[in-house]
């Protein structure tokens, strides 16, 4: 994920500051320059900026909509009540900064709900932090060169400076996995359902684009928790490159009754891949690392499954 799309927080986040004497939660769309934002820390720092960008009905596309992070998916009590922001905006999880965009699973953590007359709001600091958004450590907004080129007349905020993040942004590798893992874990047993059941699933297709895109797409289900979509994490050669949800909607699985259909996965990922090599692609369940369908291509091209569930 890039960083060219702007921190933001849905209308109706609460983050939380210092009026007075008194710590209050305030809803985004309600806070002023000046206000003394609460950060991670508990160290009180004045609001710098506060911007704003709105979709008008259900205008706002596909890759904009927000990632829900529910009540209690990261922690018990964080976040407090719901929240909501957009997909590259970052969290502090486990001494990670990680994308809200990283984290889904489908079920504790969800993205690309249509949410009707979506405004997203940016609250800036002096310096790059931690705010407290419904109870849960969530960065603020970074000035990012470029990045202010949707609001006029405040681009000057940013002359002279070069924005230091508060961290480093944890990208694809085995601490992501190891995180998403536990959240996944977190998730199934807020559910009801830590005891996961066997997995059917199948890789129906591996393809390698003339510029090297590789394609993969394919199915996970587990008949024990019918309702909920399983968290997958794809390997190329033993190492993670991708997540994603297995929710897709596919009318030959709904025939054939495998969980109504809305079990399939289907992604294109720019990886590393020597032509004339062999390779394999793995896809396991993100929470326990169960492997659960793989296949390999050979020195010509030729791919051939290696198992299934």
């Amino acid at each position: 994920m890039g960083s060219a799309s702007p921190p933001c927080y849905a209308a109706g986040t609460c983050i939380r500051v210092l009026r007075g004497l008194t710590i209050q939660d305030v809803p985004v769309e309600h806070l002023s320059v000046g206000d003394l934002a609460l950060t991670a820390s508990g160290k009180p720092r004045p609001i710098r900026w506060i911007g704003s960008r709105s979709y008008p009905g259900l205008t706002a596309p596909q890759a904009d909509r927000p990632v829900r992070i529910r009540t209690d998916a990261l922690a018990d009590g964080v976040p407090a009540r719901d929240l909501l922001v957009s997909p590259d905006h970052c969290l502090w999880i486990d001494g990670l900064l990680v994308a809200a965009g990283h984290l889904v699973n489908g079920t504790s953590i969800t993205r690309g709900e249509a949410v009707a007359d979506l405004t997203y709001w940016h609250v800036e600091l002096d310096s790059h932090d931690l705010l407290l958004a419904e109870n849960a450590p969530a960065e603020s907004f970074l000035a990012a060169p470029g990045v202010r080129a949707g609001f006029d007349g405040v681009q000057s905020l940013d002359a002279g400076t070069t924005p230091k993040p508060y961290a480093s942004r944890v990208e694809l590798g085995s601490e992501l996995a190891a995180l998403r893992g536990r959240l996944a874990l977190r998730a199934a047993s807020l559910n009801g359902a830590a005891n996961l059941g066997p997995v059917r699933a199948w890789l129906d297709r591996c393809v390698v684009d003339t510029d090297g895109t590789l394609y993969v797409a394919g199915w996970a289900h587990d008949a024990a928790q019918p309702n909920i979509p399983v968290c997958l994490d794809v390997l190329v050669d033993g190492t993670v490159v991708a997540f994603t949800v297995a929710s897709e909607y596919r009318a030959d699985l709904a025939e054939s009754g495998i969980g109504f259909g809305r079990v399939g996965f289907d992604l294109g990922l720019t990886v590393p891949w020597v032509t004339g090599a062999p390779h394999i692609v793995e896809v396991r369940r993100s929470t326990d690392r169960l492997r659960v369908c793989a296949m390999e291509t050979d020195m010509v091209g030729i791919w051939t499954p290696l198992w299934a569930a």
